[in-house]
């Protein structure tokens, strides 16, 4: 009997990509940047972010084509670059990135789901209890295979972008100058009248932005089911173009349609746009339906993301060996699992009346823990290209690995120490996973991995006491 093929062509890891960056944020963005951002600001900050995504996406393109050997992108560039250490951490940060991710888009689904169904609004128990059965039913799609996951993947994500070309298509119409250029936007929020600055609001939309692109790398971490590695280069710059323009457009639209303050307060911003075009009501269940419809499939990517880098993590024996074992399918089944558990036991967090906080707290967190993959692959760029200088005989490749590193550093420092912190805690937590996975190799972390691991847990110790103590507000 021949073998099933479960290798992913081109336009199966564009649409992963594409289901990865395209989630939330594309619906929820024009409400939380106008909080904290002018539109001109907004503006001048996806121009920022876009370039600095750009250049983390031709990183992974460069490495890609560079080192075709390391099969498992983000985490291999790290492991490779630096060593088991800063691999393994590439590699936990990038995993929790994806059930952190998971609990914002399940936190985003209810909140539109109990817009959407008004007084008959699910209670906070009910939610907890439907979104633990879809993550399960994620975990039997996922056992039957990595390439069903993708195939799914493609179809939702196809779908999700039904509503936002509607948008595209009708809502032009709306356009108001005087919405989009505001007087004062370098000295007052529009949406709040507090006082700021272009610095302050392209700092503080940053991290929204930031967010909107990871899953910059999602066809490099899955390289390793690749059919053809130039596929992957392709896949990569393809869907960075393609998420930009459509989030650029629908930020111009969404700012120059709504005033700020009503669309500043507005639970579903790109429903209120679309109600305000042709179709009427009807375009604000459309969009509503098209919000579930797209973080639902974001959360797919995301696990199938995650539990591959773990996967290629263990193989390589810098997590537990257990979280290696595959079924007849190739699915990686303990790291499923593991981060099913994960995600099930956070999704408490669900529980909360306060989604909105717990969406934005969780995304906030997650794109610091991504920053630090991001900026290792980086440097490993940097480190790449100054070895290969006489053999590439020009700079090019480093002056972008280089931008990459300088746009991850910056948006890691505009973050803001807080969530900085926090990822401490995430960050010492894993090491103990490190550790175990050295003992099972009988070998020992180095003498300054052991230096760095006690003061992660040390700092993980003091900021966990500070959150069950109320001295820190998640």
């Amino acid at each position: 009997m021949k073998k099933k093929d479960e290798k992913l062509g081109l336009w199966l890891l564009v649409f992963v990509a594409l289901g990865s960056m395209i989630g939330s944020g594309i619906f929820n963005s024009p409400k939380d940047l106008i909080r904290i951002a002018n539109p001109q600001g907004t503006m001048l900050t996806w121009v920022i972010g876009g370039f600095g995504a750009l250049m983390l996406a031709l990183v992974f393109v460069y490495l890609t084509g560079r080192k075709p050997e390391l099969k498992s992108g983000i985490y291999a560039y790290a492991r490779d670059g630096f060593g088991d250490y800063m691999g393994f951490n590439s590699a936990w940060g990038y995993w929790s990135v994806g059930w952190l991710g998971n609990i914002s888009y399940l936190a985003l689904f209810f909140k539109t789901l109990n817009d959407l169904l008004g007084e008959h609004a699910l209670s906070p128990l009910q939610s907890f209890f439907i979104g633990s059965a879809i993550l399960w039913v994620y975990y039997a799609i996922l056992m039957a295979g990595v390439k069903e996951g993708a195939i799914l993947n493609l179809i939702v994500t196809v779908a999700k972008l039904i509503p936002i070309i509607l948008i595209i298509l009708l809502a032009p119409a709306l356009f108001d100058r005087d919405l989009f250029h505001v007087a004062e936007w370098q000295s007052r929020l529009a949406s709040t009248g507090a006082a700021t600055t272009p610095v302050q609001q392209v700092g503080n939309a940053m991290a929204v932005v930031l967010w909107c692109f990871v899953g910059i790398e999602a066809a490099s971490v899955l390289s390793g089911r690749a059919k053809k590695q130039k596929a992957v280069r392709t896949a990569t710059i393809l869907s960075t173009l393609i998420v930009l323009g459509i989030y650029m457009l629908i930020t111009l639209i969404a700012m120059s349609s709504i005033p700020a303050s009503e669309l500043a307060s507005s639970e579903t911003p790109l429903a209120l746009v679309l109600e305000r075009t042709v179709i009427g009501a009807a375009g604000g269940a459309i969009i509503k339906l098209g919000i579930m419809v797209s973080v639902l499939g974001a959360s797919l990517s995301w696990i199938l993301l995650s539990v591959e880098t773990m996967y290629a993590a263990a193989r390589d024996g810098v997590m537990p060996r257990r979280l290696a074992r595959v079924n007849s399918k190739g699915t990686p089944v303990n790291a499923l699992l593991l981060t099913q558990i994960f995600t099930q036991v956070f999704l408490l967090a669900i529980l909360s009346p306060r989604l909105n906080e717990t969406y934005l707290a969780a995304i906030t967190i997650a794109t610091t823990l991504v920053l630090i993959p991001y900026l290792l692959s980086s440097l490993y760029a940097v480190k790449t290209a100054i070895h290969y200088r006489k053999e590439e005989k020009t700079p090019r490749n480093l002056v972008i690995a280089l931008l990459g590193t300088i746009y991850a550093a910056y948006v890691i420092y505009v973050v803001g120490i807080k969530y900085l912190f926090l990822s401490i805690l995430f960050y010492g937590i894993g090491s103990l996973l490190f550790i175990k996975a050295k003992k099972e190799k009988k070998e020992q972390p180095k003498q300054w991995e052991w230096v760095v691991i006690i003061l992660l847990l040390s700092g993980a110790i003091v900021i966990a006491v500070r959150i069950l103590t109320g001295k820190i507000m998640l």
